[in-house]
């Protein structure tokens, strides 16, 4: 990727900027207005003055230059250096490179197109058209544009749209088109009647299509609306054309060698910009592109679409042809030769006669469906490529042809919203925008509230943005709302099912589209898929070999052929390659494996390497290699939940309760509370015969969690059981661990006597034993209650202490922990540099292992030290974003961490007032936590 292709800063539409492919957060409407501002003017200075009016016209705020410095700084900091924003005594200027600007761009091809008509490049101008339009994605501007200084502008690049559509007009009827433009030209007379250039333009594509009626009558249609709503006549050119078509005057205007073979486009195709830009990319270079993927995903209508926009690399002849009633290369041969008009020749082979046809022809010819006969269509594509040297092939497949030069792309599904995108985001996602416009064809009103934007991302994800899927539940909207469909898909197989009765049979159905694809695998190859589809968010080698029956080297190649046939996708950016399969997919393949009674045999595999992983990875989780570790966990998420459930379900009450008690660090860790609770819950109450040892640890855990939870009553409880069974175990160690934790409940609970005299006991005991982790945590617990009651004097060498053994054992995770608390002591102290050198250590420690509750009281302490330095925006902006984590991981503050917020919260309030206060605090719980996180430790 270039430099400049790293910032995409697109205004034709809404505004938005993408780094190195990511959405940028650009803040509210009067951030995003005022880099909108800078825009219009790159690299020149906006005066101050001019962006407070244009920002709040005859009402600017009091301070309004201050907060445009504040919008500027969030700027700089949210473009990352790929841009940068001038400030000088008069104003503001953006610096930014003009080809990164999607206007800029839009404005150059257009003066591009219109260089090329006057040259008489017809075609070139087509293309240079088609690139410029498909940048439009609405309004420029968007909801910016509604008046002032951006209106002007908007109305500009709308005008500048109007000029490149009749130029494409213009230029399609010059390559010979005519007929295809008609539409269209109709379309634009009707929503522009007062544009006699598009009335010429109609009247242009009429006459050369060998309707010279429909010319003269489109003539009528104009020069009665001029009269009618003007009061005016035509133009003296749009005469002179009626009468040049009355007398047949008009020379027939240049075209293609011979008439494109394509399928009619019934359907508006939708999204895949950045694909059809990179594919034509691809496409000047190679002379065979491959399209591969899973049934569904969109390839033929992409291969499609990449024709029509390809008119220079085509300019003579575009030819589709259906290889999938192809069964063998003799087949496929004639296939093509019927689509291209070649006939046999005797005493020659047909694919020479073919290529001979050819010739030197710029042919762009379309082989869909190879899958059913790829050797055929891998042989003919060879010798194509090799006797005609202007050809250019682009094949789908669900695999690639392995022809030489070949580029094989993987077509990926549409682009799906976030999870926390807005209603705006979610509508103008592709996925979602597919579905509105295909239940618009079928129902011709879909909804667009709030409830029905929601239900459209729900079924996008749902059926994982496959084109097929989407399309096939849009068709469902005639009878059905959004929010019904959504609730169908839980039988997705069943319910997607075209109304249509000329559909494709293979598209007919989404379980016909995946039967397309399963069918062309060999038996070994089909038992190990429907083995895979046991794994849940994805799985490296080692996990496919412990489910499958097959040995590891069978496995190997057998995956291998699984990811050609784009059954299995493979990311291979990572050491260790991870493969994953679309959910629709999977649920496919799982219900053939339940049909042949082996959905049981496979979970208990899966279920035995998961509950494995647990075990190598629980001591690790408090060493040196822990980040690591947290890492693969997470991976592995939704695997260690489905054997947990597994588990449950056979009733091995031992295994259950054992997996459970390995993963709780990991849950505590990475904020995963309800879950840790809701197991060691179930599992505590179906293992009531167990090991009193692994109850004791499963107590432990549990308490643990309550206590992050803040329900003290039931982490009282499991603390108390678990010091019961520990000391009946008669262990210095247990005991002193089991105090160390009730301690630290009671201390949270607020029973500060309690608290000490449990904790003193702890540590006495501790510093008996020989274990460091024990001893370090008790020490910290014990400090946590010093800290507390305000004794920081007492609490920073106990700190200290538990910080030496910690770091001695490399427990990332409680290091942070000790770091916090010691820049909290330093707090305290009035140490301010102390305190940041220590809140900013936790900080990068938490971060690297992604330890939720800890990253909550860094931001927290660091937040208190703004505050202190008199920085109450940042200051309610961390704090914002500590109270948003908590509420994501359902936790509670514990006593200090809560003193110490409010603090924080008090001194920022102060300093900037109660409403500004508010706006920041809002403006951190809707930061992405990495943002937030950069700013805690920005200069």
């Amino acid at each position: 990727m270039g430099d400049r292709d790293r910032l995409r800063v697109r205004v034709l539409g809404t505004v938005e900027a993408r780094i190195g492919g990511n959405v940028v957060a650009l803040g509210g409407s009067k951030q995003r207005a005022l880099l909108a501002l800078l825009l219009t003017r790159p690299g020149r200075t906006y005066p101050t003055d001019e962006l407070i009016d244009a920002l709040w016209h005859d009402e600017p705020p009091e301070g309004a230059a201050t907060t445009i410095r504040s919008y500027v700084s969030r700027l700089r900091s949210a473009l990352d250096g790929e841009a940068s924003v001038s400030a000088t005594a008069a104003g503001y200027a953006l610096e930014v490179d003009p080809g990164n600007i999607d206007a800029t761009d839009f404005e150059h091809q257009i003066r591009a197109a219109d260089e090329a008509l006057r040259e008489g490049r017809p075609r070139e101008a087509g293309e240079q058209l088609t690139s410029a339009l498909s940048l439009w994605r609405g309004r420029p501007f968007g909801e910016l544009a509604d008046d002032g200084a951006l209106r002007v502008e908007a109305d500009r690049l709308e005008e500048l749209r109007l000029h490149a559509l009749e130029r494409r007009l213009e230029a399609d009827i010059e390559i010979g088109r005519a007929a295809e433009v008609v539409d269209a030209a109709e379309a634009l007379t009707r929503q522009f009647p007062f544009r006699e250039r598009l009335w010429q333009l109609l009247m242009l594509a009429l006459y050369h299509s060998g309707r010279q009626a429909d010319a003269l009558d489109a003539y009528q249609r104009a020069r009665k609306q001029l009269d009618e709503q003007l009061g005016i006549d035509p133009s003296p050119e749009l005469q002179a054309l009626e009468a040049a078509v009355l007398r047949h005057e008009l020379a027939r205007p240049g075209g293609a060698t011979r008439p494109d073979r394509l399928p009619p486009q019934l359907t508006r195709f939708v999204g895949r910009e950045s694909e059809l830009e990179h594919l034509r990319a691809e496409l000047s270079e190679a002379r065979l592109v491959t399209l591969i993927g899973v049934g569904g995903v969109g390839k033929t209508r992409l291969a499609l679409e990449l024709a029509r926009g390809s008119l220079e690399l085509a300019a003579d002849w575009r030819v589709f042809v259906d290889i999938a009633p192809a069964g063998n290369a003799d087949e496929v041969l004639r296939a093509v030769a019927h689509a291209l008009d070649v006939r046999d020749q005797p005493g020659q082979p047909l694919s020479s006669a073919i290529a001979r046809d050819i010739g030197s022809a710029r042919l762009l010819l379309i082989l869909d469906n190879c899958e059913q006969a790829a050797e055929g269509a891998a042989l003919l594509a060879d010798q194509l490529i090799r006797a005609c040297p202007n050809v250019r092939i682009v094949a789908t497949s669900r695999m690639p042809l392995g022809v030489e030069g070949e580029v094989d792309y993987a077509v990926q599904p549409l682009a799906l919203p976030r999870s926390d995108a807005t209603d705006a985001e979610i509508a103008d996602s592709e996925a979602v925008r597919l579905l509105f416009e295909r239940s618009h064809v079928s129902a011709r009103s879909p909804a667009s509230d709030a409830t029905a934007i929601a239900a459209a991302a729900r079924i996008c994800r749902d059926l994982d943005g496959l084109p097929l899927a989407i399309e096939l539940a849009a068709a469902r909207s005639r009878s059905l709302s959004l929010p019904e469909i959504a609730a169908h898909l839980d039988d997705r197989f069943r319910f997607l099912v075209s109304w249509r009765r000329v559909s494709s049979g293979r598209h007919q159905t989404l379980r016909q589209a995946m039967d397309w694809s399963h069918d062309l695998l060999a038996a070994r190859d089909r038992e190990l898929f429907e083995a895979l589809c046991i794994f849940n968010g994805g799985f490296n080698l080692a996990a496919a070999v412990a489910v499958a029956t097959a040995s590891h080297d069978e496995v190997i190649d057998s995956v291998a052929r699984l990811v050609d046939a784009s059954l299995v996708m493979a990311e291979t950016d990572q050491p260790e390659t991870r493969y994953r399969m679309l959910e629709t997919v999977r649920e496919y393949g799982l219900a053939l494996l339940a049909e042949r009674g082996q959905s049981g045999a496979v979970r208990d595999r899966h279920a035995s390497y998961f509950a494995r992983v647990a075990e190598l990875a629980e001591p690790e989780l408090s060493g040196a290699d822990q980040a690591e570790w947290f890492r693969r966990l997470e991976l592995e998420h939704a695997n260690l939940v489905a054997a947990l459930d597994h588990l449950e379900r056979r009733g091995d009450e031992h295994g259950l309760l054992e997996f459970t008690i390995r993963l709780t660090r990991f849950w505590y860790v990475r904020g995963h509370l309800d879950e840790a609770r809701h197991w060691l819950e179930r599992a505590l109450a179906a293992a009531t015969g167990t090991d009193p040892a692994l109850r004791r640890r499963a107590l432990t855990a549990a308490a643990s969690i309550a206590l992050l939870q803040g329900d003290y009553d039931a982490a009282t409880a499991f603390a108390e059981s678990s010091l019961e069974a520990a000391r009946e175990t008669g262990e210095d160690r247990l005991v002193a661990n089991g105090l160390s934790n009730l301690g630290a409940i009671r201390l949270a609970a607020g029973d500060t006597s309690r608290a000490g005299e449990l904790l003193i006991e702890a540590v006495a005991l501790g510093r008996t034993i020989d274990d460091t982790r024990i001893r370090a945590l008790a020490l910290n617990n014990l400090a946590d209650y010093e800290l507390t009651v305000g004794a920081y004097a007492r609490a920073e060498p106990l700190f200290s202490e538990s910080l030496e053994l910690l770091r001695a054992r490399g427990d990332t995770a409680n290091v942070a922990r000790s770091l916090f608390n010691l820049g909290a002591v330093a707090l305290r102290l009035n140490q301010p540099d102390e305190a940041e050198a220590r809140l900013v250590e936790s900080l990068g420690l938490s971060r690297e292992i992604d330890d939720k509750e800890d990253l909550c009281w860094a931001l927290i302490g660091l937040a208190a030290l703004a505050a202190a330095r008199g920085r109450g925006e940042r200051a309610a902006n961390l704090l914002g974003a500590a109270e948003r984590l908590l509420d994501e991981m359902g936790a509670a503050f514990k006593a200090f961490e809560r003193s110490l917020h409010d603090d924080a919260a008090a001194g920022a309030e102060s300093l900037l007032g109660a409403s500004a206060y508010a706006e920041a605090q809002a403006a951190g719980r809707r930061m992405f936590l990495a943002e937030a996180l950069d700013i805690a430790v920005s200069d």
